[in-house]
């Protein structure tokens, strides 16, 4: 059922997505260093062209590709009372909707949209449905009637006329755009666009680099859009404001319905929605809001109410949830308020779909004082960038933020795949990020299931706990043996994966896993031999299922060990490491190195800032690089991480298997929170001095189970809630962060053991006369006892001897021990 697609043949590509991306997905997102768009350069800068398929064309083409293209951040619409001269002595009232788009690329990569053919623009955004405000306007203390919709096709406001005949509001971005990593860039209404001034909804709106006050599609507010009627210029206006605007697309709800296309092909599809008590609940009315001379309106636009839409990652929220446990900045279309085509298929409903706090996205609705306030929008002057993730400014926001990595290199180890987007379309909560080799629970999941068979229909139950399913799949089947090819320097260059191989048994160069060793058998060939191992064991179709059978790891680590000394030992692991990172410096950017520290701690093979508490390029305040930056742990915090990681062991092992290790306990209580690492890290940010985290709590907001309407939120294991706002980001180090560089190394059993043995000669009278104790160090080797199997078979073994005994053990060493070593 996890890997099950859904839809029919005709059906958007969009609707046809199951619970996680496919085989192939996986594919081209592992080997994307490869990609002919993807330019990287001897400095390790690396550029890609926007890479993605129509929402609405060929579904196998859509599954089956890596998507990246810049996300919107956030748009705040900014309602400002605005005025035109009409004839003498009187004026038009109105009011400006100026959209403000921040356009963000997350990704570690620069992200290129080509300028458009001819006059089209690069980038189109299409409002197709009513935005949820409602507005009454009083001028001159005069009443202004009954709320209404800005523009029509509202479902609770059908009999009410609205401010504009428009039925959908449409914005353009000329282009070219480029986006640096992690870059954002605010675009906004341009009064002196090829459109007009202040163009009629109905128009498209031209949209420009900045904020600027004055842009945005002009509303009358008294008669009709096309007999707009007049009053005094000296009038006062003020507004009242409700946020219920419903409209109906499979289901009737409050909320978003957005489109972006590039270059004309519709490439992604925001939507969220939830229910008029909802929306009632969770978003109070603003009566009363500023009030402004439109006189003055007419060359100063005051601003009164801000609508803000966006990722819940990328800005402070209304409803805080737990990070990246609950929310990911790279979903688009969701099926929030029960509007997916499956659901009304299926007849069932999928938990948490009607609550906004289970919603990638946020809406929050911002009264402006009359003088201006924090709210208003706020550009990097130079850059023109935006603030997201921590503020909506430059004292509190970042201007840029790296939260996913395209490979740019070989992966090497299974935790680089936290950074594939694997959930890709799944419009059902929950919206994690960074799944493989974390182990966060899902408030939406009970504690000891990985899925709700109640809620949907088996067959395409797309609500899972998807980091269980992942890393049981992954750990316990998969690795990355790392013969691939070698880039020169993270160019196009290099070695290529025969002469990668060949080297790596003659013993010329490691592989990209340096514990990875050749087996006796093959080491020390010469390229002739090395060549037929190749073509024997590597280039074959099934070679991905008997290359292990080639390798030996030197150092492997069994998780169930219990040594403190042991794993401080492994967690301290990295010593006088340099740790590259990208650094923006105005229009350009490259890739810095810092100097040697112990144990770092990174996402990224280039991390998306420098060391975290240090002075980057991610914002201007003296935090910033605690979200963005890699981690340095210093030798008291990994000597208490290696006591917490074995209370952990104590009380979950013994393992039976290496997902065991990595995932969470299928129980309830603590066990069942989180996997045995991440239990330990959470054990350490809980406070005291030596908390690596404490800023970042300090800087986030408060997620909880207690929320309003909560029993719509529905909530298996509502303990899983409970943390903080920036929980994920790349400062806050997660397990899998830690895992990254072990997971090549860590098993779940030994094979190499050390046997003592020892005897006693005795006289005739039980007198012990002579003493003797050995050593044997031997080895489970890959030859079956009975050499009829092949020692690389892919199939349980046909003879009875090795189903029995199973692999040979050899003695690699002997030795007599004296007294004193006993």
């Amino acid at each position: 059922p996890w890997s099950s697609y859904r839809g029919a043949a005709g059906s958007w590509a969009i609707y046809r997505q199951g619970a996680v991306a496919s085989w192939e997905n996986l594919k081209e997102y592992a080997l994307m260093y490869r990609n002919p768009n993807m330019t990287t350069s001897s400095s390790g800068t690396s550029r890609i062209k926007t890479n993605s398929v129509a929402i609405d064309g060929d579904a196998y083409n859509f599954i089956h590709r890596v998507r990246i293209l810049p996300v919107i951040a956030r748009i705040q619409w900014v309602f400002s009372y605005s005025a035109k001269s009409a004839a003498s002595g009187t004026v038009t009232p109105g009011i400006l909707v100026n959209p403000v788009i921040t356009m963000w690329n997350p990704y570690n990569v620069e992200i290129t949209m080509p300028q458009a053919s001819g006059s089209s623009p690069t980038v189109t955004l299409s409002v197709g449905k009513p935005l949820p405000v409602a507005l009454k306007f009083d001028i001159n203390g005069a009443p202004g009637g009954a709320y209404r919709p800005l523009f029509g096709a509202s479902t609770n406001y059908a009999g009410t006329p609205s401010y504009s005949d428009a039925q959908t509001l449409t914005y353009r971005i000329m282009g070219p755009l480029t986006l640096k990593p992690g870059e954002t860039r605010v675009f906004s209404g341009d009064p002196s666009g090829a459109s007009g001034s202040n163009p009629p909804p109905a128009a498209a709106l031209d949209l420009k680099t900045g904020y600027r006050a004055a842009g945005g599609h002009f509303f009358p507010i008294v008669g009709t859009e096309k007999q707009p009627g007049t009053v005094p210029a000296g009038s006062m206006v003020k507004c009242d404001a409700k946020f219920n605007v419903a409209y109906d697309d499979l289901s009737k709800g409050v909320g978003i319905y957005l489109d972006m296309s590039i270059d004309g092909t519709n490439r992604l599809a925001y939507r969220m929605t939830y229910s008029e008590a909802m929306a009632g609940a969770v978003y109070q009315d603003l009566p009363g809001l500023a009030s402004a001379s439109l006189s003055n309106a007419i060359s100063t636009p005051t601003p009164f109410l801000s609508t803000i839409f966006g990722a819940r990652t990328a800005s402070r929220t209304l409803i805080p949830t737990k990070g990246f446990v609950q929310s990911s900045p790279l979903v688009n279309y969701t099926a929030m308020g029960g509007k997916d085509r499956v659901e009304t298929t299926i007849g069932k409903h999928y938990f948490g779909t009607n609550h906004p706090a289970n919603s990638p996205f946020d809406y929050s609705f911002v009264e402006h004082s009359s003088g201006g306030d924090d709210y208003l929008p706020n550009v990097n002057e130079s850059s023109q960038s935006g603030y997201i993730v921590s503020g909506f400014n430059k004292a509190k926001g970042l201007s840029r933020c790296v939260i996913a990595e395209i490979p740019t290199r070989p992966l090497q180890s299974l935790c680089e795949l936290q950074n594939w987007d694997m959930r890709y379309e799944n419009p059902i909560p929950p919206y994690a990020f960074n799944l493989i080799g974390n182990s966060d629970a899902t408030p939406l999941v009970s504690s000891n299931v990985v899925v709700e068979t109640t809620n949907a229909s088996n067959a395409q139950n797309l609500q899972h706990d998807d980091s269980y399913c992942a890393n049981h799949i992954f750990f316990d089947d998969w690795f990355f043996s790392s013969i691939s090819p070698d880039p020169d320097s993270f160019g196009a260059n290099g070695r290529d994966v025969k002469t990668t191989f060949a080297d790596f048994l003659s013993g010329k160069k490691s592989l990209g896993n340096n514990a990875y060793k050749p087996i006796a058998a093959d080491t020390g060939l010469d390229s002739g031999a090395a060549g037929q191992v190749y073509a024997d064991h590597v280039k074959t179709s099934d070679g991905w299922k008997t290359i292990a059978s080639r390798l030996e790891v030197e150092g492997m680590f069994n998780v169930n060990s219990t040594s403190v000394t042991a794993w401080t030992a492994l967690l301290g692991h990295a010593r006088n490491q340099c740790v590259p990172f990208y650094q923006s410096q105005g229009t350009s950017w490259s890739v810095g190195v810092s100097g040697k520290t112990d144990h770092p701690i990174s996402r990224f093979a280039v991390s998306g800032d420098v060391q975290a508490g240090e002075s980057g390029s991610s914002g201007s305040f003296p935090g910033a690089s605690e979200f963005t930056g890699y981690r340095v742990l210093d030798d008291a915090l990994i000597a208490r991480l290696a006591q917490e990681v074995v209370k952990q062991v104590r009380q979950r092992g013994p393992f039976l298997s290496l997902s065991e290790f990595v995932n969470r306990q299928l129980s309830t209580g603590d066990l069942a929170i989180a996997g045995t690492v991440q239990a330990a890290l959470n054990e350490i940010a809980k406070g005291g001095g030596s908390n690596p985290y404490a800023y970042l709590q300090t800087a986030s907001l408060d997620a909880t189970s207690n929320l309003k309407l909560a029993s719509e939120a529905e909530y298996k294991y509502p303990e899983a809630a409970n943390g903080k706002s920036s929980f994920g980001f790349p400062g806050w180090t997660r397990q899998a962060d830690v895992l990254r560089p072990l997971a090549p190394i860590l098993s779940a059993r030994d094979d190499t053991f050390v046997i003592r043995t020892h005897g006693d000669a005795r006289d005739d009278n039980g007198k012990i006369i002579s003493s003797a104790t050995c050593e044997a160090v031997v080895q489970r080797t890959r030859d079956y006892v009975d050499s009829k199997d092949a020692s690389d078979l892919a199939t349980p073994p046909t003879s009875d001897i090795n189903k029995t005994f199973g692999r040979r053990f050899e003695v690699v060493s002997f030795r007599w021990l004296l007294s004193e070593e006993i």
